[in-house]
């Protein structure tokens, strides 16, 4: 029997090795990422991780670079020192911990604790020596009820590996082992080079000018057509993800003014399986900060838990729209056009999404451009593309552990739905 999870914070910090001094950011009270405090490692924050999410402002970013650069900035940054234990002092539960004993084993180390959900996660990176580069990754449960998200994501990557995944195997992790802490399963895995392409979507206008965002697009694109084409199976309709629909419908029935999204959910499910399409490898939440990119290209991809050797080749494609649109206007009050996309004024929730698939200017024709290369590659009509984005808002929806933000994306949905005849340039 595993014992009770400890508070947040102290879990973290009995994670880390003892007589090793650690920079915390944003706080000491409240950290985001606990570094060590080491030249390496708070580079690697530096370049690869630090960014400034919305409803941030913008200017802390360049604050924040400068805070871990110059160096009669940086003694201002806050910073733990975790003592030395007595020789009796081990945590209680912690007495048979292999995470902690690797971590104590190991290089330098760099956490983040940049979830709240109920299945979080605490992510430790753990660098060799003298390197430059994390070249493990460790996934703590933050959370008892996290631990099956962290069993299922280790079977799943072992399924993968066992794929001809052909040029996407290097950017997909390989399962190290199985770990215990506090009686609960953690996940280790190979460590991926890049920058997760969220960081760069949340420093200064990166969204709001086409080429940085064309570059993402394309990166994606050229990593999915690879994955997808080395992992081509039988042909099956198209539909939702699984347990999508008995999930909303368990979420709706009975609920005010949900008898509207769940025809137009039913709706949707039987248009997508009047065609079929060869099954792939699909990853299952392919968004942003689940991406990373070096030198323009995909270099990892990681959090597989929603994975399956073989499913919707659309899904993917549809969820980076999703999410990629998901933040376009967060920098912007409600109410008030957002820079850099004509047409798209912030507040309502999907206010960025139905911009994409129907609105005018440079990133709605990259949103439709995105989607048809795969259209056109499973010869599928165009109309395909939108209604594949509706599945993924669906799913979203399904998935959220938030039942606000749950809410926001089944009203989206629901709008969005209801314009299915609309007319998509090919």
């Amino acid at each position: 029997m595993s014992s009770a999870a400890p508070p947040r914070d102290r879990m973290w910090r009995e994670l880390l090795p003892p007589g090793r001094r650690y920079v915390t950011l944003p706080s000491r009270r409240h950290p985001i990422v606990v570094a060590e405090d080491r030249t390496a490692v708070l580079s690697y924050v530096r370049e690869s991780l630090l960014a400034v999410p919305p409803p941030l402002p913008g200017w802390l970013y360049p604050a924040a670079r400068a805070a871990l650069t110059v160096p009669a900035v940086r003694r201002c940054v806050p910073r733990l020192t975790v003592p030395a234990p007595d020789s009796d002092a081990e945590p209680s539960g912690t007495a048979r911990s292999t995470v902690r004993r690797l971590l104590s084993a190991s290089g330098s180390l760099l956490l983040l604790d940049h979830s709240h959900d109920p299945d979080a996660r605490l992510i430790l990176l753990v660098f060799p020596p003298g390197g430059e580069l994390p070249t493990l990754a460790v996934k703590v449960p933050a959370l008892p009820e996290a631990a099956a998200g962290v069993v299922r994501e280790a079977d799943r990557l072992q399924a993968l590996a066992a794929l001809p995944l052909g040029e996407a195997r290097p950017a997909v992790p390989t399962v190290v082992g199985l770990l215990r802490h506090r009686g609960l399963p953690a996940l280790a895995t190979t460590a991926l080079p890049g920058m997760p392409m969220l960081v760069a979507y949340h420093r200064p206008r990166h969204h709001t000018r086409p080429a940085p965002v064309q570059a993402d697009f394309a990166a994606a694109a050229v990593w999915l057509a690879a994955l997808q084409s080395a992992t081509t199976g039988e042909t099956e309709p198209l539909d939702l993800a699984p347990r999508v629909a008995e999930v909303l419908d368990g979420q709706l029935s009975g609920a005010p003014s949900a008898e509207r999204a769940l025809e137009e959910l039913h709706a949707l499910r039987r248009r997508l399986r009047r065609y079929a399409v060869p099954q792939t490898a699909v990853h299952g939440d392919f968004w942003p900060g689940n991406v990373l990119v070096r030198g323009g290209r995909v270099s990892g991809v990681v959090d597989w838990e929603h994975a399956r050797t073989a499913g919707n080749p659309l899904a993917d494609p549809a969820r980076f729209v999703v999410a990629y649109c998901e933040y376009l206007d967060r920098r912007t009050r409600p109410g008030h056009r957002v820079p850099g996309h004509p047409g798209l004024v912030a507040g309502r929730p999907g206010a960025a999404l139905a911009y994409a698939l129907d609105g005018t200017g440079w990133y709605p024709r990259l949103v439709r451009g995105f989607l048809g290369a795969p259209l056109r590659r499973l010869g599928l009509p165009a109309a395909c593309g939108r209604d594949a984005v509706l599945a993924e808002l669906a799913a979203v929806a399904a998935e959220a552990t938030d039942p606000g933000f749950a809410h926001a994306q089944l009203r989206a949905f629901t709008r969005l739905a209801s314009k299915e005849e609309t007319s998509w340039p090919q």
